[in-house]
C-alpha cells in the first residue's frame, strides 16, 4: 500500500465526517446576514414605509381623534353663537365688522391637525374644512380661520379656530374634512342649531 493510499484511508472505528450540513448552515447564515444588510440599506435609502390609511365610515364626533392618511384630525370644541338682536346692539345694526344677524348662528370650531409621518411634511389649509347644513348638507362657502395654509413638519401639530355662519333654523350641522388620500371627505357631526325667535328683528331700522 502506498503512502497516498494510507493517508486517504479512514481509520477503523472512526466514521468519516459529513461536512455538507455544516457548510449549508454557514451559507444560510451568511445569506440571512446579507439579506438583512440589503433590507436595512433599502430602508435608509427609501425611508420607512408609510402607514396604511385605515378604512373608517363615520360620521365622527367632536373631541374625537380621527385617523387620516397623514396622522389625525380632531374637532376639539364647537361653540354656536347666536346673532345679536337690535336690543343687544342698542339699536346700532350696521357698520359692525363681522356682524351676524339674529336669524344666523356663528359656528366656531377649534381644530387640531397632527402629522404622524416620519419622513414627509404635510400641506394643510383651512379650505380643507367646510360646514354642511341641513338634510341636503348644503355647504357654507365662507370660512374665517385663525391659521393660514402651510406645511406641517413630521411629528408636529397645529391648532386653530374656524368660523362659519349658518342659518338659525334648527338645521343639523356637520364639518366636512377633505383628506387628499381618501376617496371621500370625512364628516364630523356638530348637532343642531337653535331657531330664530319671532321678535328677533324688533327694533331694526327698515331700509
Amino acid at each position: 500500500m502506498t503512502a497516498r493510499q494510507m493517508q486517504d484511508r479512514t481509520p477503523i472505528g472512526r466514521p468519516a465526517l459529513n461536512r455538507t450540513p455544516l457548510i449549508a448552515l454557514v451559507l444560510s447564515v451568511v445569506a440571512l446576514a446579507a439579506g438583512g444588510v440589503w433590507v436595512g440599506m433599502g430602508l435608509i435609502q427609501r425611508g420607512a414605509p408609510e402607514p396604511e390609511v385605515p378604512v373608517l365610515k363615520g360620521p365622527f364626533g367632536v373631541s374625537q381623534d380621527i385617523p387620516t392618511s397623514f396622522g389625525a384630525v380632531a374637532i376639539d370644541n364647537v361653540e354656536k353663537v347666536n346673532g345679536l338682536t337690535a336690543k343687544a346692539l342698542s339699536g346700532v345694526t350696521h357698520g359692525i365688522s363681522n356682524y351676524v344677524p339674529p336669524n344666523k348662528t356663528q359656528v366656531q370650531a377649534s381644530v387640531t391637525l397632527t402629522n404622524l409621518l416620519r419622513h414627509r411634511s404635510q400641506p394643510y389649509s383651512p379650505m380643507q374644512f367646510r360646514l354642511l347644513v341641513g338634510k341636503n348638507r348644503k355647504p357654507v362657502k365662507e370660512v374665517r380661520a385663525s391659521f393660514r395654509p402651510g406645511r406641517l413638519q413630521p411629528g408636529a401639530s397645529i391648532s386653530g379656530q374656524l368660523k362659519f355662519v349658518a342659518p338659525r333654523n334648527g338645521s343639523r350641522l356637520w364639518i366636512e374634512f377633505t383628506d387628499p388620500k381618501r376617496a371621500k371627505p370625512m364628516l364630523i357631526d356638530l348637532g343642531k342649531t337653535g331657531r330664530t325667535p319671532d321678535n328677533a328683528f324688533d327694533g331694526f331700522h327698515k331700509h
